[in-house]
C-alpha cells in the first residue's frame, strides 16, 4: 500500500470513529436529548412494528410493508410509540396492523433476517441494528472528508468533520433504522468512485455507471423510500459536474452523458414505484387500489389543489415557494455547546459564509485560469439545487414537514461548502 493510500485510510478511520458516537446516540447532546429520543421513536417505530409482524406472520405478510400495530389509525402519541417497542422487546404479538404505504421497507426485511439470530436478546438486537446504521452513516461522511483531505488539504477535512459533528440534521437521522441516512449518498459515492477510476484508466465506463446508478437508486428507495428523492437524484449528478469542469469535457459529450445518467436514475425511481405498487396491491388484493393510492400521494405532496383539502393540507397548497424556502433557510443547522452559552447557526448564515469564501477566492484571482478551483466552486454551488429541488417540487410536503427536511441541505451542499471554506483559508496562507 502506498503512503498516499495509507494516509487516506488513516483519515477515513479517524473520521469514522470521530463521528460514530454522535451518530449512534447523540453522545455529546448536540441535539436536545428529549427531542432526540422523541424524533427517533417517531420514525423507527415503523420498523420495530414490522419486526413484530414478521415474527408473527412472515417476511412478506402485509406486503412486507412497515407499519404500526394495535392501532386503528395513524397516531403519534408517545404511548403508541412505546407500545411498538414493548411488544417487540417482550416477544409479544399484535392484534391488528396498519401498513405504511409510502416506503418499500426493505430495512424491515433485512433487520428481520438479523432478528432471527437466537443468541442475542431483543434489546441488544436493536442496539446492533442502530449501531450498524450509524456506522454506515459515519463511514459515508468520513469518506467524503477523506477525499476533501486528499484533494483540498487537512483543514478542509477537519471542517467537513466538524460540520457533521455539530449538525442537528445529520445527528438526528444518522442512526435511524427508518431513514438509513447512508442510502441517500450511495448513488453519488458510486458515481464519484467510477469516474475517478475511469480517469485513471483513461476511459468512461458508461455501462457500469448506468447499471450501477440504477442499482444504487433502487437501494436508496428500498432502504429510505422516496424521501428527498429529487435531492438524491441531483446529488448523484454532482460528481459528473465536477469531473466535466475539471477535465474540460466537451459540451455535447457532457450533455449526452447527463441525459443518460438522469435517465437511468429516473428508471430506478420508476422501478421503485412499481415495487411499492406491487407491495400495496398484494396487501390490498387490488392493483387498481394501489395505483389510486399512489396518485393520491402525488396529488397531496406535489400537484394538489387547496380546494380538495382542508386545514394544514390546504395551507400547504396555497403557500408560496419563497415561504417554504424561507422556513428552511432559517432552520437551525448547527448547535455548538460552550461552557457559558450555546451557539446556534442557521442555514442562511452558512450560505452567507460560503458565498463570502467564494468571493474571496474570486477577488484573489484564484479562479482565473485555475480549472481545479473553478470545478470546486462550480460543483459546490450546483449542489444547492439538490435541496432546493425538493423544497420547490414537493412544496406542500415540505411546508408541513419542517421537522424532517432541513437535512436536505446536507445533501451534499453544506459538506461541500465547508470543504470550500477549508480550501480558501488554506490558500490564503499558501505562498504563491
Amino acid at each position: 500500500m502506498t503512503k498516499g493510500r495509507q494516509k487516506f485510510l488513516l483519515v477515513f478511520i479517524l473520521g469514522s470513529l470521530f463521528l460514530l458516537p454522535n451518530f449512534y446516540r447523540n453522545k455529546w447532546n448536540i441535539v436536545n436529548s428529549t427531542y432526540y429520543e422523541e424524533w427517533q421513536t417517531r420514525y423507527d417505530r415503523l420498523v420495530i412494528a414490522r419486526l413484530v409482524k414478521t415474527r408473527q406472520e412472515g417476511f412478506f405478510s402485509a406486503g412486507g410493508l412497515l407499519g404500526l400495530g394495535d392501532v386503528t389509525n395513524w397516531s403519534y402519541e408517545t404511548r403508541t410509540n412505546k407500545h411498538q417497542y414493548k411488544t417487540y422487546l417482550e416477544n409479544g404479538e399484535f392484534q391488528t396492523y396498519i401498513s405504511y404505504r409510502s416506503n418499500p421497507g426493505l430495512q424491515g426485511i433485512l433487520y428481520g433476517i438479523l432478528d432471527k439470530i437466537p443468541v442475542i436478546p431483543p434489546k441488544q438486537k436493536l442496539q446492533l441494528f442502530r449501531g450498524l446504521t450509524a456506522l454506515a452513516s459515519a463511514m459515508v461522511f468520513a469518506l467524503g472528508a477523506a477525499v476533501a483531505a486528499r484533494e483540498l488539504g487537512l483543514l478542509a477535512w477537519l471542517l467537513v468533520l466538524l460540520s457533521a459533528f455539530f449538525s442537528d440534521w445529520l445527528i438526528l437521522p444518522a442512526g435511524s433504522i427508518f431513514y438509513n441516512l447512508w442510502a441517500f449518498y450511495l448513488p453519488a459515492i458510486f458515481a464519484a468512485y467510477l469516474l475517478t477510476r475511469g480517469v485513471k484508466k483513461g476511459e468512461y465506463p458508461a455501462a457500469l455507471i448506468h447499471w450501477g446508478l440504477f442499482g444504487c437508486m433502487l437501494i436508496k428507495i428500498f432502504f429510505s423510500g422516496f424521501e428527498l428523492i429529487t435531492t438524491a437524484l441531483i446529488m448523484a449528478t454532482v460528481p459528473f459536474i465536477h469531473f466535466a469542469v475539471l477535465y474540460k469535457c466537451p459540451w455535447k459529450e457532457f450533455l449526452m452523458r447527463m441525459i443518460k445518467v438522469v435517465g437511468v436514475l429516473m428508471a430506478g425511481i420508476v422501478m421503485g414505484l412499481c415495487v411499492l405498487a406491487i407491495q400495496i396491491a398484494v396487501m390490498e388484493h387490488n392493483f387498481l387500489g394501489a395505483m389510486s393510492y399512489l396518485r393520491y400521494t402525488v396529488d397531496r405532496r406535489i400537484t394538489g389543489s387547496s380546494e380538495n383539502y382542508v386545514s394544514v393540507l390546504a395551507d400547504s397548497m396555497n403557500a408560496s415557494v419563497f415561504t417554504v424556502i424561507g422556513k428552511y433557510l432559517s432552520a437551525n443547522a448547527m448547535t455548538i455547546p460552550l461552557p457559558q452559552a450555546t451557539i446556534n447557526i442557521a442555514y442562511w448564515q452558512l450560505i452567507a459564509v460560503f458565498l463570502f469564501m467564494t468571493v474571496v477566492l474570486y477577488l484573489r484571482g484564484r479562479l482565473k485560469g485555475n480549472v481545479k478551483n473553478v470545478a470546486l466552486v462550480g460543483t459546490t454551488w450546483y449542489s444547492i439545487l439538490a435541496p432546493l429541488s425538493w423544497y420547490v417540487i414537493f412544496k406542500p410536503h415540505s411546508y408541513i414537514h419542517t421537522h424532517i427536511y432541513p437535512m436536505a441541505w446536507e445533501m451534499p451542499f453544506v459538506p461541500l461548502g465547508f470543504a470550500l471554506c477549508g480550501f480558501v483559508i488554506t490558500d490564503l496562507f499558501r505562498r504563491r
